[in-house]
């Protein structure tokens, strides 16, 4: 009696093992599903980034005539307070040594009209810091009115705004209508205001054709600054002290200028 009243094993935890068993096969299979696979980079996303490009300038649009037209660029940025080596061997600063380089460029300019009469020669003086100023507008040269505007020229202040100073150098050479355009800058240090140099300078030159000729003399800097130029129908050389500023732009403004402007054609 007592064994037929013996109850069996309850199996309800055999169920549950089968139940967890199959629970976490589920779980394991759903694991095993394959995870999407990390998305490559489009061809797009691997180009470089294309260069930086400047916005059209607005330039003068004059009927062009037979004439030479110089525009010179004289920094006037606070590093030009900083002392160099002048012509007599003493200490002076840059920015007086090169308002007397520019007093002689007037001085052999007025003498070299007095030969050329037949020739027409315009110049325009601008100063830049962290703007631009003109202190001659372009126009016929005349020695007395140029000689005045280099006294004009004022004191070292400021950041150094080469591109903008490029942009107001080539609109004063459009507003000339002279066929054969030059523009010579004398810097002594990097861009510090507005646009970099390097855009202007190849933005100008694209709307331009490369119409003007463009002479850097990076005065007791490195002329490596503006490698750029080379793209941009340029040039530049180094000048460390006067007696240096004063050969170059010589070799710049005398016998090159001065010297196509004489053998052109009439």
């Amino acid at each position: 009696m007592d064994k037929q009243l013996q109850r069996a094993p309850a199996r309800p935890a055999r169920t549950c093992v089968v139940i967890a068993a199959g629970f976490c096969a589920f779980v394991l299979l759903a694991g095993c599903e394959e995870s999407p696979l990390p998305s490559r980079p489009s061809a797009a996303a691997n180009r470089p980034s294309p260069a930086p490009v400047a916005a059209a300038i607005d330039l003068p649009k004059v009927d062009q005539r037979l004439c030479t037209a110089v525009a010179l660029l004289i920094d006037t940025s606070g590093s030009m307070s900083q002392d160099v080596r002048d012509r007599g061997g003493g200490q002076q600063a840059k920015y007086l040594i090169a308002r007397q380089a520019l007093e002689r460029i007037v001085d052999y300019t007025t003498n070299w009209r007095q030969t050329h009469t037949d020739r027409v020669l315009q110049l325009a003086i601008l100063h830049f810091s962290s703007a631009v100023h003109e202190v001659l507008p372009m126009g016929v040269f005349d020695g007395e009115t140029a000689k005045s505007a280099v006294q004009k020229i004022p004191g070292p202040g400021g950041g150094t705004a080469i591109g903008e100073a490029l942009k107001a150098g080539f609109r004063s050479l459009y507003g000339s209508g002279c066929v054969r355009k030059y523009l010579v800058c004398v810097t002594d240090g990097e861009n510090t205001a507005g646009p970099p140099p390097d855009l202007i300078a190849r933005q100008l030159h694209k709307q331009t054709g490369g119409e003007v000729e463009i002479h850097f003399v990076a005065f007791d800097t490195s002329a490596a600054r503006f490698a750029f130029l080379k793209d941009a129908n340029g040039s530049v050389v180094e000048a460390a002290d006067g007696d240096q500023l004063q050969a170059q732009l010589s070799a710049i403004y005398e016998k090159r200028i001065l010297a196509e402007a004489a053998a052109e054609q009439p």
